[in-house]
Formats: structure tokens, sequence, C-alpha cells
């Protein structure tokens, strides 16, 4: 049955009054997030503070929604540097939030504690983590939010490098030998814990001097697009940073950027994108 004038008048208003609303909500959404954005940038080291350890470096972030579960930190400690990468559970609010208390975490355990491996850092991260994630007397989680992880010290007075990774993994180049990929354990921190007992190894490297290192989130590796439009894989990406290692960092990240947009092509980004680059 069709409608009157009148009825069609009406429900052209109520429409329009819904579509209003729907722009005031989603303007207070977007908002929030660009208020969350800055927040999250603030919490996040500063070029000066990359500055301050005296490194080449390059570094790229891009969260998929304005605030992003990925991660970096860099920090000094007595005669030692701190490298991180991280990528929490989830975008957007989510994993901003999960990112702040992961920073939060690592703040306090590596300028209050003492720790004589970055793997032991790992260990009480998993077990706050978990901790903050308990609703009951039983410790049983009342989530599986998880935090992938790579971190890495680099001792200005021995040169001597550690790296430990919760599913997280360090890719280093040094002239004239083959590049190594060194993976972390394959638990991430917190997350449904399968493991009744897990602790996080720290693998050891002596006289590590001249080297690249890179540290990275999935994203970019996991990023559909080329010619058959399927995901490009560890292979690939890893075989990018060794091509361009050789190179200044400035020149490396704008490799690395052009490469990552022609790969997507019109493809949307599926993750978070950060990589981090330090030559030591």
């Amino acid at each position: 049955m069709l409608k009157s004038f009148e009825e069609l008048d009406q429900s052209i208003t109520e429409l329009t009054t819904e579509v209003k609303k729907l722009e005031v909500i989603n303007s207070d959404l977007l908002n929030g997030l660009y208020y969350a954005a800055t927040v999250q940038q603030g919490l996040l080291p500063q070029s000066r503070h990359f500055d301050q350890l005296g490194y080449p470096y390059f570094l790229i972030y891009r969260p998929l929604n304005i605030v992003g579960g990925d991660f970096y930190w860099v920090g000094n400690k007595d005669e030692t540097d701190y490298f991180i990468v991280g990528d929490c559970t989830g975008h957007g609010f989510a994993g901003g939030m999960l990112s702040a208390l992961a920073i939060g975490m690592i703040n306090y355990l590596v300028y209050s504690k003492e720790f004589l491996t970055v793997g032991s850092i790992l260990n009480d991260m998993d077990r706050k983590w978990i901790e903050a994630f308990s609703r009951n007397n039983n410790g049983q989680l009342a989530n599986n939010d998880w935090l992938e992880i790579s971190i890495c010290s680099f001792n200005n007075k021995t040169k001597e490098l550690q790296f430990a990774g919760a599913r997280g993994s360090l890719y280093l180049v040094r002239d004239g030998e083959e590049p190594l990929l060194i993976n972390g354990n394959n638990y991430p921190i917190g997350g449904w814990q399968i493991e009744k007992e897990r602790s996080y190894t720290t693998h050891f490297l002596s006289e590590c001097q001249s080297a690249m290192l890179y540290f990275f989130s999935d994203g970019y590796k996991d990023q559909f697009g080329g010619i058959k439009n399927k995901r490009m894989g560890s292979k690939n990406f890893l075989s990018l940073l060794h091509s361009n290692a050789g190179l200044p960092l400035n020149h490396q990240k704008t490799n690395i950027l052009e490469f990552y947009e022609q790969w997507k092509g019109i493809n949307h980004p599926l993750d978070d994108v950060t990589i981090m680059g330090i030559r030591v």
C-alpha cells in the first residue's frame, strides 16, 4: 500500500533524525580515538630518546585504527641499552589500552628491578600480565588477551647482545656473514597458559658490532597483495630487509615503505605495522 505524502515526509524526518544521531556518535568515537592516539604517542619513545642512545635507526609505526596494539620502546640503564617491539591483542581502543599496560610494566621492570638476562624480564612480565587478568582466587584468566614481544639488550662495554622473545623475533644482518633470524619462544606473554611453567629463553651474541638489528610486528609480512594477492610472508619480508641492510637508515625506511605500498596495492591494511631498525 502506498504511503501518503504526509507519511513519507514523517518517515524522512525520522530517518534524518537517526542519521544525525549516528553522525554525533561517530564524531564522538573518532574524537575519542584521536585523543587516545595522542595519549599513546605520549607514552611511546620520542625521537630524542632514540637520539640519546646514539644509534642510527629508523622507525615505521602505522596503527590500523588510529590507535594500535603495536608499540615500541627504547631505554638505557647503566651500560646497557634496550630495544623492544610489542604486538598486543586487538586494535583501536582495546589494543591501545593493552599497549599502555605493557609499556607501564616495561618501565617498572627495567628501571625498578635488576635482571641478569632479558629472558628473566619476560618471565616477570608474563606473571604480572596473568595477574592483571586474573579474576578469582584460583588464578583463572578472565580473558585470553596476550602480548607478542621482542626484547633485546646491548651492553656498550662488553658489546654483548641478549635477545628474548615471546612469539617475537630478531633479524640480524652483519657484513660478510649470513643473516641470522633468532626466534623467541613459541608462546606469548599472557593468554590461555597451556604450559604449566613456561619461561623465556635468552639468546647471547658476543662481540656484536657493526650489525643491523630489525624488530617487527607481523602486520607487514601478513599483508595481502602482489600479483597473486597473497600474503607477503616471512621469506619475502626478510629478503627485503636483507637487501636494504647496507643502506643508510633513512633510505631503508623509504624503500621499505614504498615496497609495502606497492605490494598492498588497492587492498586495505590488515593490521598494525611496526618495524624498528637499529645499527649497533
